[in-house]
């Protein structure tokens, strides 16, 4: 791939460094989001269903940013950065929804 949208959109002494470090906090919440999706089915399994939220987990895990945002091309990894925080932020309401929501009866 070529470097010329890097050089255009993203320049600077610290551009290399803003993609790293883009890059990696996006890893760290992809890894955050995998805890908490297995968190979720191992929780929806104990009660032999797995409902809507484990599902809505597993969707965002394969839709995660990490994963189909670029770092190299634009803003230098902001979006990346910024949506990847957000998601996450959706993964932890999930799981204060799982434990916080009213169960039905056995």
């Amino acid at each position: 791939m070529s470097s010329w949208p890097v050089m255009l959109a993203c320049k600077g002494p610290w551009a290399a460094l803003s993609i790293e470090q883009s890059t990696i906090v996006g890893y760290y919440c992809a890894a955050a989001a995998g805890v908490i999706t297995l968190a979720l089915l191992r929780e929806s399994l104990r009660g032999y269903q797995v409902g809507r939220k484990p599902a809505i987990a597993c969707c965002l895990l394969l839709l995660h940013p990490a994963w189909t945002i670029s770092a190299e091309i634009g803003d230098c990894g902001a979006f990346r950065l910024e949506t990847s925080v957000l998601v996450t932020f959706v993964y932890i309401a999930l799981l204060i929804y799982q434990y916080v929501s009213p169960r039905r009866p056995a």
